[in-house]
C-alpha cells in the first residue's frame, strides 16, 4: 500500500514536471508564468487573465463562425464595367388593348345586351366564353362551361393582328418580320427577340402551329455565365445592341384602327402593354409592363441589372447561398430554370391540382383541358391562395387554411444564382402623326379622328457599360482560416507551430525519453 502511493506522488511529481518543462519551451503567451517556481499569487494571476483572454477570444471567433454559418454569402460590387454587347438586347413583347375585330365580337355590345336584359345570340354567348379570359370586366353570363377545347382556334379566328406601321433595330428597316406571335396571359400579342419555343419548353408542352415560333434564326446559346461565345459573331441571335442611343435600339410605330376599340373590355384604358424581358423567359402582360397610349410617343430607356457568382459558391448547398444555378434544377414543362418559369409552373400544377385545367396562357400538355367559365372561380381562388402561400408562412399563419396547401412547399422557388433583368425608365409625350401629313397637303383634317391612331415605342440602352453585382463567398476556407488564427494569435499567441508543440509533448518526446532515459519524462530528478 505505501509503495502504491509513493509510485502515485512520483507520477504526479513528473507530470508536474513534465508541464513545467513544456511552459518553458512552448512559443504560447503566459505559459511560461505556470511553470516558473513563483508564488500561489502570481500563478494564479496569470490563469485569470489566461483564461480570461482565451474566454474573449473563444467568444470572438464564435461569433465570427455563427456569421459564416448564417451569411456565406455576400453580394458586392463587380471590380470592371460590363458592356452593353455581352448581353442580349431585351425581349419587347407587346399587346394590344383591343381583343377583337368588333364586325366579329363585340365585348361593348354584349355588355349593353346584359344591361338592357336582352337575350344574347348564340354565337355571342359562345364567344363571350373565351373573350372573358382575356377582357378585365367579366360579364356573368351565367355560363357554366368547364373548359375551352378550342380556344387557340377561336381566339385566333376574332383577335386584332398587331399593326406595325414602320420598324428599324440598329437602324436597319423592315424588322417587322421579326415580330413573331404568342400566347400570354394577355391574350394573342406579339414578340420580338425572344428565344424559340423548343429553347424555352420541354418537348411534352404543346403548342399551336407557328405561335412563339422564331422560323430560321439559330440560337447562340447565349448564357447569364458565359455570355456569348466568341466566335457569336456581329449579328446573333438572340439580338444584340452592339452601342448605347436611339439610333441602336428599337423603334416600332402602331397603327390602332379606330372601329376596333373596345370601350368596355379594358375598362376605356386604349393602347399598347409592353414587356421589356430576357430573351429566356416567358412574359407576364398582367404583372410587368408599361404602356404605351394612343397617338403618344414612348421613350423606353434601358438600364440592365446583371448579378453573377462564382464557381466557388457552387460547393455551397442551394439552401446556404439562397439560389439556383440555371442547369442545378429541373422543371416539369421549362428546360431551364429561372424563378419565373419555376413560379409559373408551381401555379400551373396547383390550378391542374384543384380546377383539373389550366389557364390559357399556362404550359400543359395533349391531356390538360383549358379552363373555361365554370372554372373561373376555382382559378381565381387558387391563384389567390398561391400568391399568398408565401406569406402565411413567413408570418406563421397555420390552420386548415395553411395545411390545405402544404404540398406548395415543393415548389422552392429560389432565385437565379447568376440573373439579368432589364430595368425601364419611361417619357411620354403627345404626338399627331398624321398632322405632318395635313399641313404639307393644306388640310386641318386631323386623319386620326377619321380612323386611325398611331403610337410610336423606342427602346433603347441608356449607356455603353453598366456595373454588375457578383455573389461570392463571405468567407472562403482560406478566408475563415487566416481569421480564426488571427484571433488566435491575437488573444493567445497560438500558431500552427504552437499545436505542433503541444503534439510534440505529448507524442515524440515521450517516445524519445523513454529510449534516452528509460523514462517517459525524461531524467528523474527525486
Amino acid at each position: 500500500m505505501k509503495n502504491d502511493k509513493t509510485e502515485k506522488r512520483s507520477f504526479i511529481k513528473s507530470v508536474r514536471n513534465y508541464f513545467r518543462e513544456y511552459c518553458t519551451c512552448t512559443s504560447i503567451h503566459g505559459f511560461k508564468y505556470f511553470g516558473e517556481k513563483r508564488t500561489y499569487f502570481e500563478r494564479f494571476w496569470w490563469f485569470i487573465v489566461f483564461g480570461c483572454t482565451l474566454a474573449v477570444c473563444i467568444f470572438t471567433i464564435t461569433i465570427v463562425y455563427q456569421r459564416w454559418l448564417q451569411s456565406p454569402i455576400i453580394v458586392s460590387f463587380a471590380t470592371r464595367d460590363t458592356p452593353i454587347y455581352s448581353i442580349p438586347f431585351p425581349a419587347v413583347t407587346i399587346c394590344s388593348e383591343s381583343k377583337s375585330i368588333q364586325s366579329k365580337y363585340s365585348h361593348m355590345g354584349v355588355a349593353r345586351k346584359l344591361f338592357l336584359n336582352e337575350n344574347l345570340t348564340e354565337e355571342e354567348q359562345y364567344l363571350e366564353d373565351y373573350v372573358e379570359s382575356v377582357c378585365d370586366t367579366k360579364l356573368w353570363t351565367g355560363s357554366t362551361k368547364p373548359y375551352l377545347p378550342d380556344f387557340i382556334e377561336t381566339m385566333e379566328n376574332i383577335s386584332e393582328s398587331l399593326h406595325i406601321i414602320s420598324c428599324s433595330f440598329m437602324n436597319e428597316q423592315s424588322c417587322s418580320a421579326l415580330f413573331k406571335p404568342i400566347i400570354t396571359d394577355e391574350g394573342f400579342c406579339y414578340t420580338f427577340n425572344m428565344l424559340d419555343r423548343s429553347e424555352i419548353y420541354n418537348e411534352k408542352v404543346v403548342h399551336h402551329s407557328y405561335y412563339h415560333a422564331m422560323g430560321n434564326l439559330t440560337y447562340e446559346n447565349w448564357t447569364v455565365e458565359n455570355g456569348f461565345a466568341s466566335d457569336a459573331g456581329i449579328n446573333p441571335y438572340p439580338r444584340r445592341a452592339l452601342m448605347a442611343g436611339v439610333n441602336h435600339g428599337l423603334t416600332v410605330h402602331l397603327k390602332t384602327i379606330r372601329a376596333n376599340i373596345d370601350h368596355i373590355c379594358k375598362l376605356s384604358l386604349q393602347g399598347y402593354r409592353v414587356s421589356v424581358h430576357l430573351p429566356s423567359r416567358v412574359p407576364s402582360l398582367r404583372q410587368e409592363y408599361f404602356r404605351v397610349p394612343l397617338d403618344q410617343a414612348v421613350l423606353a430607356v434601358v438600364n440592365p441589372s446583371m448579378i453573377t457568382t462564382s464557381e466557388t459558391v457552387r460547393y455551397y448547398s442551394p439552401a446556404r447561398r439562397e439560389c439556383y444555378f440555371s442547369t442545378e434544377r429541373s422543371l416539369k414543362y421549362f428546360k431551364t430554370y429561372t424563378n419565373k418559369n419555376c413560379l409559373l409552373e408551381c401555379l400551373t400544377n396547383y390550378t391542374l391540382k384543384h380546377c383539373g385545367c389550366v389557364a390559357h396562357y399556362m404550359p400543359r400538355d395533349n391531356e390538360t383541358e383549358i379552363c373555361g367559365p365554370g372554372n373561373t372561380p376555382c382559378m381565381s381562388a387558387a391563384e389567390e391562395d398561391y400568391q399568398l402561400y408565401d406569406l402565411r408562412k413567413k408570418i406563421g399563419v397555420g390552420g386548415n387554411e395553411t395545411t390545405r396547401i402544404e404540398h406548395l412547399d415543393d415548389c422552392d422557388c429560389m432565385p437565379m444564382c447568376s440573373d439579368l433583368s432589364y430595368n425601364v425608365d419611361i417619357s411620354q409625350s403627345d404626338w399627331k402623326f398624321w398632322e405632318v401629313e395635313a399641313r404639307l397637303l393644306g388640310s386641318d383634317t386631323n386623319l386620326s379622328s377619321d380612323g386611325l391612331h398611331v403610337s410610336k415605342l423606342t427602346i433603347f440602352f441608356k449607356s455603353s457599360h453598366f456595373i454588375t453585382t457578383q455573389r461570392h463567398e463571405f468567407y472562403g476556407p482560406t478566408d475563415f482560416l487566416a481569421n480564426f488564427g488571427g484571433l488566435l494569435g491575437l488573444f493567445t499567441g497560438v500558431s500552427v507551430l504552437s499545436v505542433m508543440e503541444a503534439i510534440y509533448f505529448l507524442t515524440v518526446r515521450i517516445c524519445c525519453n523513454t529510449r534516452l532515459y528509460g523514462y517517459w519524462a525524461g531524467p528523474q530528478q527525486l
